[in-house]
């Protein structure tokens, strides 16, 4: 079975730390308020699909800092990232952030943004991770971390779960709320380990 690519937009925090004056060591300035970006079934917040690579990476990196790899465009035959439409994509990541770029039908953009993953780390092969703290959740509060409780309590039986005990792989769908990804068990109390929208990489 293959994992889902990327993938899942709600809560990003990105806290800007208190920080002291020259001139009187102990006073403090309040933190900036949190910068919040969606996971959603269009895009990142306003950061919507199809937009091109440039301004979708000058949006994030605004608000989340230089991303931390970039692929470069490579072919979309199957690699670490799945099958993608076209014949060349390009992956850019914040963390476990990973936002998919192809090139087909928008060579005149020189690519667009086509999907985005969050919660895995190809590299590694593991799921569940958030090293740059991001918190992202969709609108209505799944994120990494959800259960399967919360996305039935949230969802209903919209939530589809499936599985391969021998291989522990297990996936859920939404298909009405625009979602897919990756669960650490079947269980009630197993959680979500990556999320993405449907549209997506194979």
């Amino acid at each position: 079975m293959r994992l889902p690519l990327f993938t899942t937009v709600a809560l990003a925090t990105i806290l800007i730390g208190a920080c002291s004056t020259a001139t009187d060591p102990t006073t403090t300035i309040d933190p900036a308020p949190l910068v919040t970006v969606e996971l959603n079934e269009s895009g990142l917040g306003d950061v919507l699909f199809g937009l091109d690579p440039d301004t979708v990476v000058a949006d994030l990196t605004a608000r989340f800092g230089a991303p931390d790899q970039d692929s470069d465009w490579i072919p979309s035959v199957p690699n670490i990232f799945g099958t993608c439409p076209g014949e060349s994509m390009r992956a850019i990541g914040w963390g476990s952030l990973v936002t998919i770029f192809v090139d087909e039908g928008r060579s005149d953009l020189g690519g667009w943004f086509y999907t985005y993953t969050y919660g895995y780390d190809y590299s590694e092969n593991i799921g569940g991770v958030d090293p740059r703290r991001l918190e992202l959740r969709t609108g209505d509060g799944i994120g990494l971390g959800s259960t399967v409780d919360d996305l039935r309590s949230i969802w209903g039986d919209n939530v589809a779960i499936e599985g391969d005990i021998d291989l522990d792989i297990w996936t859920f769908t939404a298909p009405e709320e625009g979602f897919k990804g990756l669960l650490s068990g079947p269980d009630a109390s197993a959680v979500v380990t990556l999320i993405e929208p449907l549209e997506g990489c194979a």
